[in-house]
């Protein structure tokens, strides 16, 4: 509902790319995310769900984000994979 009065009102709300939690104020830790890197020619955009806690002991508080990555297919080069997916970095 908040997002949707702040577009009618044309307000602009900067997020953190890190949420933070509402009973600690101490930003939350990536704990995963759902969705896969674009890899095929007919793909050029995907959705990725981004969990997050709270890395206090005892606290409850998840959330989660919605990103989108778009890529543009170039022939003969590999997309470049997000950060959080490379291995051995």
């Amino acid at each position: 509902m908040d997002r949707i009065l702040d577009i009618i009102l044309r307000r602009d709300r900067i997020e953190p790319a890190i949420p933070m939690c509402l009973d600690h104020r101490v930003e939350m830790r990536l704990r995963g995310k759902q969705g896969r890197p674009t890899r095929f020619d007919y793909q050029t955009e995907e959705e990725y769900t981004l969990i997050y806690f709270c890395p206090v002991e005892g606290c409850n508080q998840t959330a989660q984000l919605k990103r989108v990555k778009t890529q543009i297919p170039v022939p003969g080069e590999p997309p470049e994979r997000p950060a959080y997916a490379r291995r051995g970095s």
